[in-house]
Parts: C-alpha cells; sequence; structure tokens
C-alpha cells in the first residue's frame, strides 16, 4: 500500500466520522431532554409586565337560569414592551395542611385553566380570564378559590405574575354553558353536529356520549367530546367549524389525525453515539498513520536492497 492509497483511506474516514456527526447532532437538537438545564441558567427574565390597580371577580350567566356558566377574574395591565402577552390562570382550592408519611403537607386541587392574549403597551389595557363553570361544579369544591396567573409573550415566558383569592362561591352555583364565550365554535349543538358528522365520514360508531369537556386555547376555547362503546372510547376535538377540522383519537391507543409519529433519541442514548464516534476517529488515525510508517520503511529497506 503505497502512501497514495494511505491517504485516500485517512480521508474516507474523516468523511465517514463528519457524517456520523451530521446525524447525531440533528437528534440532539431535537431531544425533549436537552430541556433539562441547569435552573440558574433558565431563571425567567424579568417581566416588563404590570398589574395595575385591583383585581375582581364575579359569575356569568349567560342564558339567565340563575346559574354560572363562567367564573370572570378581571385585571388591568400594561407593559414597558408593547407585545401580545399570554395569560394563563390556574384556579385551584386551598385543601390546607394534611399529614402524610410523617410529614406535613400542604395541598391544593387545580380545578380548571383559563387563557387570554392581549396586546399591551404603556397604557392601561383589561384584561379578562373567563374560567368555565362545568369544571368548577365537576370537582364539588366551595370557594374561594386561589388564582395563580403566569405570562408570556413570542419571546420569553416570565413565570407567575400574580396571585390572587377570589370571593367565596358555592360549587352548586356553577353549571357547563351551551354557549362559549370564544373559540371557532360557540354553540354546543352545533359543535355535537360536526363531530357526529366526522365519525360517519369516517365510519365509526362512537356509541354513547359519557361527558363533554371544554379546553382553554390560546386560540379560543375547543369542545371535547367523549363517547364509549363496549369499553373503547372515542374522543373528538373540535377545532374548527368544519368536519376536515375535527380532531379524534380513541385512548390508550396512538390515532390521530395531528399527532407527529417522529421518534426522538434520548439524550444519553445520543451522547453514546457521540462518544463512540469520537473514540473511532480517535483509534483510527492512528491505525492509518501506522500503517503508512510501515509502508515508509519498507520502501526504505527496498531501497537500500537496490
Amino acid at each position: 500500500m503505497d502512501s497514495r492509497k494511505c491517504l485516500l483511506i485517512e480521508k474516507k474516514c474523516l468523511v465517514f466520522f463528519q457524517l456520523i456527526l451530521s446525524l447525531i447532532i440533528p437528534f440532539a437538537l431535537m431531544s425533549p431532554a436537552m430541556a433539562d438545564e441547569d435552573p440558574e441558567e433558565t431563571a425567567d427574565p424579568q417581566s416588563p409586565v404590570q398589574f395595575i390597580g385591583q383585581v375582581s371577580d364575579y359569575g356569568l350567566d349567560l342564558d339567565g337560569d340563575g346559574l354560572y356558566d363562567y367564573l370572570v377574574v378581571k385585571f388591568n395591565a400594561r407593559s414597558s414592551i408593547p407585545s401580545t402577552y399570554f395569560f394563563t390562570g390556574d384556579l385551584s382550592v386551598d385543601l390546607g395542611y394534611h399529614e402524610s408519611k410523617g410529614s406535613t403537607a400542604h395541598e391544593f386541587r387545580t380545578l380548571n385553566l383559563a387563557k387570554n392574549y392581549t396586546y399591551l403597551d404603556g397604557n392601561t389595557s383589561t384584561v379578562i380570564l373567563n374560567f368555565e363553570g362545568g369544571r368548577i361544579h365537576e370537582n364539588e369544591l366551595n370557594g374561594p378559590y386561589e388564582v395563580e396567573i403566569s405570562l408570556s409573550n413570542e419571546s420569553w415566558g416570565f413565570g407567575r405574575g400574580m396571585e390572587y383569592t377570589t370571593e367565596e362561591y358555592e360549587f352548586v352555583k356553577f353549571e357547563q354553558p351551551e354557549i362559549l364565550l370564544s373559540g371557532p365554535v360557540r354553540s354546543k349543538t352545533q359543535a355535537l353536529e360536526l363531530v357526529r358528522q366526522s365519525a360517519a365520514e369516517a365510519g365509526l360508531n362512537p356509541g354513547e356520549l359519557k361527558d363533554i369537556d371544554i379546553s382553554s386555547e390560546r386560540k379560543g376555547e375547543v369542545w371535547i367530546f367523549n363517547f364509549e362503546e363496549n369499553g373503547t372510547h372515542e374522543c373528538f376535538a373540535v377545532e374548527g367549524n368544519t368536519v376536515g377540522d375535527i380532531r379524534h383519537w380513541t385512548l390508550n391507543e396512538t390515532a390521530t389525525k395531528k399527532t407527529s409519529a417522529i421518534p426522538f433519541l434520548h439524550i444519553n442514548f445520543t451522547v453514546a453515539l457521540l462518544v463512540v464516534a469520537c473514540l473511532f476517529a480517535r483509534k483510527f488515525p492512528v491505525q492509518i498513520t501506522g500503517q503508512k510508517a510501515a509502508v515508509c520503511q519498507t520502501k526504505r529497506s527496498d531501497k537500500k536492497n537496490n
């Protein structure tokens, strides 16, 4: 083997090593485990949002039947950095302190989430969070309720922005609304009709309607219908005003229209591949160098003999 062949082998090894790296690095970047960073390095930046004045709450009865469809929390805010801000309210009940396994624990139960996005600048704007009443009724816990509000914008998450305690309420005074305050489909009747059309087009017999849930999303509220037939649970989320905007999934299965099936490598496996590649890259050039030295020594011996 002459020096040109040695160089050619070494070049091929370098190309192979670069190929391994090009495959490993994208998976490492996509791995969810990469989010496990040092808390000190990922601390929330200081919030530019100021909460102005008093916070208030009240029950909202949309249909006049004497029951609240929503628990409304209202406050004023402004920001030194003009932007659209996303507010997420966590509604919970303080269950007090309890003894558990020899230690005392402070227990809270989350009842519902509500979301809102509002453009804020230096002027004071009103922000409203609407907690749907059905979840409050289902949990069968009376108020006062604890509200924790976190906020973010398109660039940053600012963590918890405000805490608030509501007035006292009885859970029996709340009900699930028939008409939503926001979202692509406000009417429960219209949403259910779209779901049944979607099921028929897919050749499904979803069975008995077990319960209806309302999910609070950034784009508005979304109806979620849960059916059961012979132990099989079929779920439908109304994410638009057409049958094509219905998301369907079967519980305990992965079949869903809008769920990605792309697997990600675990970070430990990714690091292991990287280590193997590096060891291979260190070892192989040494072997090549040894081969080149042997070839050169053979050539010198041949010249002397000639």
